[in-house]
């Protein structure tokens, strides 16, 4: 087994955690009113109040650690 070092800069921590915050959100945006049944199996309402609580949530965290460039590019405007 190899066992490797990698230096990450603290703007490609920035980049990666963006990069998952997006897929999440855009993920979560998918699913909203899609019947994907995500955190409630049988209600579709509840479910999407829950996704929706989510996406909220994933927001707050984009506009922490976006630039505004993307922020601007997901139609997130600070």
């Amino acid at each position: 087994m190899y066992k490797y070092t990698v230096e990450l800069d603290w703007d490609m921590v920035d980049d990666i955690v963006v990069g998952q915050l997006r897929s999440t959100w855009q993920s979560l945006k998918n699913d909203l009113g899609a019947g994907s049944r995500v955190f409630v199996c049988d209600d579709q309402e509840a479910d999407d109040a829950e996704i929706q609580k989510r996406i909220d949530a994933a927001e707050i965290m984009l506009k922490w650690y976006c630039t505004p460039y993307q922020l601007k590019e997901m139609g997130l405007e600070p």
